[in-house]
């Protein structure tokens, strides 16, 4: 008996569940017309949207290049030869490393704040005038508009767009330069990508978007320039602090070889009218010493040359395979591409509001 009442009560429940059903499709129709009108102005939004973005046209650029890292010796996987390991790609990708430009270092390398900054204060030619890259990027982007243009509830911010940078060092910053780097950072490093063309990873693709056609190509060529000189300069750092030592060693020698050679021609000039018997004892010693430090110059000579050398091997050999050039592809935006999700979402919206409104009128009766 237990049982059937069971069964009879989710019947009943089952039963009213379709009326629901049923209600809530006959309140639908009633309501077509309202339901028109809000996909409607659900499409006529998302096309309206749509010409906004085709107003706001943006470029994409790429350069493709390969890094041949320079062999020392110790970590031959150290350098971009291997950047498969760089993005976990290939047989290295779990290895670690404290070598910069290995591992998973390499990625956040590539998209720090000292790089950015270092390509930021470089200079740049623009129409046969040179100017500091920062500065044509406040003149060409569009972040006096956006970032510094202001709202309803900030005004825009005039003296960012109108302060001019001066060649210096990242330390030397004032604070509002320190706010305004930032800012360009956070945007440059959102427009900016690098990633593997292939599973490889041997060949690298630098690639930018932003609302400029020539900005777009300077700033991949700038911030690939400064990737080189960033890569040099820390993979041969040791190797140029020793060199300098060596340097200063050679000249120190070339110096007193200069001076025993001096005498050494002084004393053969003297001897020839000396009746002094200890002048030959004397130029014994002046050409042991002479002798002596020939062997230490030319040993020295040879190890300077042995570095050269070594900062040759050491330094990597970049190859552009693809450059950038004008013009670039634009980013292709199609209006009324995003038509269904604008009737679509009038739609839902307009269903909300009539069950709400329906539900209410049913309590408040």
């Amino acid at each position: 008996m237990a049982e059937y009442q069971t069964i009879q009560e989710e019947q009943i429940s089952t039963k009213d569940l379709i009326k629901k059903i049923i209600g809530v499709f006959n309140l639908i129709g009633s309501h077509w017309k309202l339901l028109l009108i809000s996909i409607g102005l659900g499409s006529l939004i998302s096309i309206l949207l749509d010409i906004k973005d085709l107003k706001e046209s943006e470029f994409i650029g790429e350069i493709q290049f390969n890094l041949e890292s320079g062999g020392n010796g110790q970590n031959p996987m150290g350098g971009l030869g291997g950047l498969a390991s760089a993005f976990g790609v290939g047989g290295m990708g779990g290895a670690t490393s404290n070598d910069l430009f290995s591992g998973g270092n390499f990625g956040l390398m590539v998209s720090s704040k000292a790089l950015y900054e270092k390509a930021l204060m470089k200079e740049v030619t623009i129409g046969g005038k040179k100017t500091l890259f920062i500065n044509f990027y406040k003149d060409s982007s569009d972040i006096a508009k956006k970032e510094w243009g202001g709202d309803l509830l900030h005004e825009p911010d005039k003296k960012s767009i109108a302060y001019r940078f001066k060649l210096k060092q990242p330390s030397e910053f004032t604070k509002d330069e320190n706010i305004m780097i930032a800012t360009i950072y956070e945007k440059l490093a959102a427009q900016t990508q690098l990633q593997p063309l292939d599973k490889n990873g041997s060949i690298m693709v630098l690639s930018c978007i932003t609302n400029s056609e020539l900005l777009t190509k300077v700033w991949l060529e700038t911030l690939l320039t400064s990737l080189e000189e960033f890569y040099i300069e820390v993979r041969t750092r040791k190797t140029r602090e020793i060199y300098d030592i060596q340097v200063n060693r050679l000249r120190e020698l070339e110096g007193k070889l200069s001076s025993t050679d001096r005498q050494l021609a002084t004393t053969n000039f003297q001897n020839l009218n000396a009746v002094d018997p200890t002048a030959p004892m004397r130029q014994q010693q002046l050409n042991r010493s002479n002798n002596f430090i020939s062997n230490q110059y030319y040993t020295q000579m040879a190890t300077v040359e042995q570095l050269k050398m070594a900062l040759i091997h050491q330094t990597p050999l970049f190859t552009v395979l693809q450059p950038v050039r004008l013009p670039l592809l634009q980013k292709t935006y199609s209006i009324g591409g995003n038509t269904k999700t604008g009737a679509f979402l009038g739609f839902f919206l307009c269903l909300v509001v009539i069950i709400f409104r329906k539900t209410y009128q049913e309590l408040m009766s």
